[in-house]
């Protein structure tokens, strides 16, 4: 099954080659609309790769035979599975951290962890509050403001009358 999707993943590569030149084209001469056609005409490639297998694979096989298979499957593996899951979790996190590597933005981060694992918000929720916080910061750090001309004063010394 997997070689058939790996074939698949090179046809879909190979005919989306043609749109990508197509593009090209279209881009150098300023059709806009027709590089947004030749755009999702290649997704549209790519979605019919794995489109047509789940498809076929719904066809023929029942969902008895797929919880008959699933339930094959030793005890050991799935765990080994589910522990590897949370590896996944772990590395993607250290990349993260690694990807950041800008120290004054790492208390945000963390604070987001934190409150990831407590407040038991949605995923939408996290993310305004993360735009909410991202405005707040840039409005009120010195760095991001704008410096606003000050008025200039006029000298009182060339009016002084004590100087005469």
């Amino acid at each position: 099954m997997a070689a058939a999707g790996q074939v698949l993943t090179v046809f879909a590569r190979t005919i989306t080659v043609v749109f990508q030149h197509a593009a090209d084209k279209a881009a150098e001469e300023a059709r806009f609309r027709t590089l947004d056609i030749l755009h999702v005409s290649a997704l549209g490639v790519q979605a019919l790769r794995v489109a047509i297998p789940a498809l076929i694979v719904s066809l023929f096989v029942s969902a008895d035979m797929v919880s008959n298979m699933l339930s094959a499957i030793p005890e050991f593996v799935t765990r080994g599975l589910q522990i590897a899951g949370g590896f996944i979790v772990v590395v993607g996190y250290a990349m993260v951290l690694r990807m950041m590597g800008v120290k004054y933005l790492m208390p945000f981060f963390f604070l987001g962890f934190l409150a990831g694992g407590y407040l038991d918000l949605s995923l939408l929720a996290f993310g305004g509050v993360g735009v909410i916080m991202a405005l707040l910061y840039i409005q009120l750090n010195p760095q991001w403001r704008k410096a606003e001309p000050h008025p200039q004063t006029t000298t009182i010394t060339a009016l002084d009358q004590l100087d005469d």
